[in-house]
Formats: C-alpha cells, sequence, structure tokens
C-alpha cells in the first residue's frame, strides 16, 4: 500500500510538469512566413514557408535563385527544399538545424547547412533569429562558402 501511496504522489508531482513542457513546446509549432536577409551575400531579402512539426521536425522551401556572381558562379544557382530538427532550449529559445540539397541547373551539386538560435517574442507570433550560421558545402562536404543571417519569423496558422 506504502508503495502505491509513493507512486500516486510521484505521478501527481509529475503531471504538471509534464504539461507545463509540452505546452512550452508548442509555442512554435505551426506554419511560419520566414524572411532572410543574408549579410555576406548580395543584398536580396529571401523568403520562405517553414514548418515547425510537434515531434521536433522542420521543414523550408526558400523562395531564392542565386545570383552569378561569387561564391556561387559556377557552383549553385538555386536551394532545395531544407529538412532538419527543432528543441528547445529555454522559455522563449529554440535551436534549429536543417539541411538543404544546391541545385545547379536542377542537378544536386552541394549542400547547405543552416544553425540557428530563435528567440520567440512575448506574443509568440513572431521570432527573430540569432546566430543563424550558413554553409554551403560541396558534394564531399567542405565548406565553400559561409554566411552569417538576419532571419525573422512570423506564424501563419498554428496546428492547434
Amino acid at each position: 500500500m506504502k508503495n502505491i501511496l509513493i507512486g500516486l504522489v510521484a505521478l501527481w508531482m509529475a503531471v504538471p510538469a509534464l504539461l507545463a513542457a509540452q505546452s512550452a513546446e508548442s509555442k512554435l509549432i505551426g506554419v511560419w512566413e520566414v524572411k532572410i536577409l543574408p549579410k555576406d551575400a548580395p543584398p536580396s531579402p529571401l523568403l520562405s514557408i517553414a514548418i515547425f512539426g510537434g515531434d521536433g521536425s522542420f521543414a523550408t522551401k526558400v523562395s531564392a535563385k542565386f545570383p552569378p556572381v561569387p561564391p556561387f558562379k559556377g557552383f549553385v544557382d538555386e536551394v532545395g527544399p531544407g529538412y532538419g530538427r527543432w528543441i528547445q532550449s529555454s522559455d522563449k529559445e529554440f535551436k534549429l538545424t536543417f539541411y538543404a540539397v544546391l541545385l545547379k541547373e536542377g542537378a544536386a551539386d552541394g549542400y547547405q547547412r543552416v544553425r540557428s538560435t530563435m528567440i520567440l517574442s512575448e506574443s509568440g507570433n513572431e521570432f527573430t533569429a540569432h546566430e543563424t550560421h550558413v554553409d554551403f558545402l560541396d558534394t564531399n562536404w567542405n565548406v565553400v562558402f559561409s554566411s552569417t543571417d538576419e532571419v525573422t519569423g512570423k506564424r501563419l496558422e498554428t496546428s492547434e
């Protein structure tokens, strides 16, 4: 009987923590409009739609063709869809890593790796990304070019 009571007390104490963790993680879940302003590349803002899944999954497609200028000239001209994972690192901070295939004339020619720390606004409907680091890799995973981006997001819808 004593073990049953201890188990019930432990469960009673764990439920609020589990519910708080579940509601905190759901803060980012949904569909977002993302604006990307590369700091080290030609100054044209890029747009994408990003989907943050409840299981930590991430998918995006940047609407961009790269200009025929260094560092992209002869390397890539477009980025494919991106897929990755996100985790919550504090109440309003999230870490994201994703990868995309880089295309040259429609064929795979390398990879893009993006690592970012996002801070959610008080309203929970916008984020800014700090420490966004983008690596452009060749097919042997050698870094060809790296960039840092300024990224903002606006929630379009949630899954709730």
